[in-house]
């Protein structure tokens, strides 16, 4: 909400002279890459030390830093801090002693410059510019909107921060880089605000200008030259820079599945004897990744992408796995990497489920900002008799087991979204067959546990029959965020070209013989393809290039 205060009642003139601005640096949870050289032996905290400096009118800085352990990560210390600098210390910052904090150092200043301390592309004139708009339009808070994160500071009018102190009260959540702006949300009627809008949107590239991981430090580098001035024609002319690391790697770890679905290639896969396929039926399979290769995967995924999500349901259903426990705990060890179960919710024992709940609660927060496990249960349909036709359940000729499986695959939900809050999932794929049990599916669900996921039917690249309800994809194409973002492991360890591969015919490795490094290098070449325009081969037809994991 702006008040009418026109250009003419407060030109540039009115607001230049001498203000008292304080400037917040975070480093509460700082990553490591944040002090490796960036620039020579400049590191992404010293620039954003020297920009502390550089914001306008600056009279105090102030640097919030916190505990140099964090899920069981031991934390770089921090670097000798010059003694005009205000240090302040915290085990653990939250939204709310952020807040307090900010209320507290802020008063008799006017306005405060807010940032991470790992910013090194921040934009000095770009923030200056903000900071006049913010002045003209005595502004309460004015941000930047469209860009890439990290180029700009957020602003507050200093006498607001005692508001976001009383509306933070309780909030114990972890601070984010729109800490402010979240905070606001929740009355933001209550505030004045502006924004400085960028001409070309760039929130759907999910970029972070930031050193908080080793992919976005790489990012970093690449783009050093980087400026809001400049920044669409860069991140438009260097499209292959964005591929860095994988954020999302998907593992098969059970051959076995409970159902032979109708909208899934997995069964065909499996019964015909193509490919990877060892001529058994799904239903029938029993193979399963033996645990020591599984845990091998892991160590060198820590190591080449430090920070990513570990999916144990690439196909098959993780539930059957014998030692799922002892998977999900080789993964939780390293505090970069969370796991993500996607389950039919049948095969569950209480124990395992117990025991994944232990493990879990003692993995305390993870430094990619995840939870340390997700779980999305494919339900499908709200009826045990859609369910039943929709899964190809092989008890189907006995209604009354039909009706059991649907009832333990809802019982589960149930189970487990009070043990894993905020990280518990039902998912509907919206077919032809199920389109009129959306909306009851999605009220139940969304009243229950709170969280549900409306899928699209994929048609893996037009080998099964499309069962779309509509085409829900863009006008204009973008380079496929599964191949920037995603890595597939089938139960050999072959890397196929993405989980549309299923018969693994684009293989691009083996992850038992081959580094990450080499595989990923070998799969950029059709990233870069993408760049220029050209989907070839089974890429010509797919329809999940623009949909998003991690």
């Amino acid at each position: 909400m702006r008040r009418e205060i026109s250009q003419a009642e407060r030109s540039d003139a009115d607001i230049e002279g001498t203000m008292k601005n304080i400037v917040f640096l975070f480093a509460g949870e700082i990553s490591s890459c944040a002090f490796e050289p960036f620039s020579g032996t400049v590191s992404a905290f010293d620039r954003s030390v020297t920009f502390a400096h550089a914001l306008p009118d600056v009279s105090r800085i102030v640097l919030l830093s916190g505990h140099r352990s964090h899920a069981g990560a031991i934390l770089p210390e921090l670097p000798p801090i010059p003694p005009e600098i205000h240090h302040i210390h915290e085990e653990m910052w939250t939204v709310s002693s952020f807040c307090s904090t900010l209320a507290e150092q802020t008063e008799g200043y006017d306005n405060v410059f807010f940032f991470f301390a790992d910013q090194p592309l921040l934009d000095i004139s770009a923030t200056e510019r903000l900071l006049k708009q913010h002045l003209r339009y005595a502004a309460e808070y004015t941000f930047a909107d469209g860009y890439p994160s990290g180029l700009f500071a957020d602003i507050l009018s200093a006498g607001s921060a005692p508001f976001l102190k009383k509306l933070s009260q309780d909030d114990t959540s972890r601070v984010e880089r729109t800490v402010i702006f979240d905070t606001i949300k929740k009355e933001i009627n209550s505030f004045d605000i502006e924004t400085d809008v960028s001409p070309v949107d760039h929130r759907q590239l999910r970029l972070i200008f930031a050193a908080d991981s080793l992919r976005n430090l790489r990012l970093c580098k690449s783009f050093s030259d980087l400026n809001v001035e400049n920044c669409s024609a860069l991140i438009s002319a260097r499209r292959k820079e964005l591929y860095t690391l994988p954020a999302f790697y998907n593992i098969q770890i059970s051959g076995r599945c409970p159902y032979e679905c109708v909208y899934c290639p997995y069964p065909a896969m499996c019964s015909n004897g193509a490919g990877l396929s060892p001529g058994i039926r799904a239903t029938e399979r029993n193979d399963f990744m033996d645990v020591s290769l599984f845990l091998s995967i892991v160590d060198n995924i820590a190591a080449y992408s430090h920070e990513a999500v570990i999916g144990l349901s690439l196909f098959g259903e993780p539930s059957y796995h014998p030692r799922i426990v002892d998977l999900v705990a080789g993964v939780l060890k390293y505090p970069g990497l969370s796991v993500l179960i996607e389950t039919t919710g049948i095969g569950w024992n209480a124990e395992t489920i117990a025991s994944i709940h232990r493990i879990a609660a003692s993995a305390h927060n993870r430094t990619n900002g995840q939870e340390p496990i997700h779980w999305i249960v494919s339900l499908d349909a709200t009826t045990a008799e859609s369910w039943t036709r929709l899964h190809g359940c092989m008890d189907r000729d006995l209604p009354g087991r039909c009706i059991a499986l649907f009832n333990e695959a809802v019982n589960f939900v149930h189970t487990i979204a009070p043990l894993f809050p905020r990280a518990v999932w039902s998912q509907m794929l919206r077919l032809k067959d199920n389109e009129e049990e959306l909306e009851p599916f999605y009220r139940y669900w969304k009243e229950a546990t709170g969280s549900v996921i409306i899928q699209k039917h994929d048609h893996f690249c037009k080998t099964i029959e499309d069962r779309r309800v509509a085409d829900l994809s863009p006008l204009e194409r973008n380079p496929c965020w599964h191949l920037k973002r995603d890595m597939c492991i089938m139960l050999d360890g072959t890397v196929p070209l993405c989980r549309e591969d299923v018969y693994a015919s684009m293989a691009y490795g083996n992850v038992f013989t081959d580094t990450f490094e080499y595989i990923r290098s070998r799969m950029c070449a059709v990233y870069e393809g993408h760049c220029e325009g050209r989907y070839e081969g089974m890429c010509a037809d797919c329809d999940e290039y623009y949909t998003f994991n991690f």
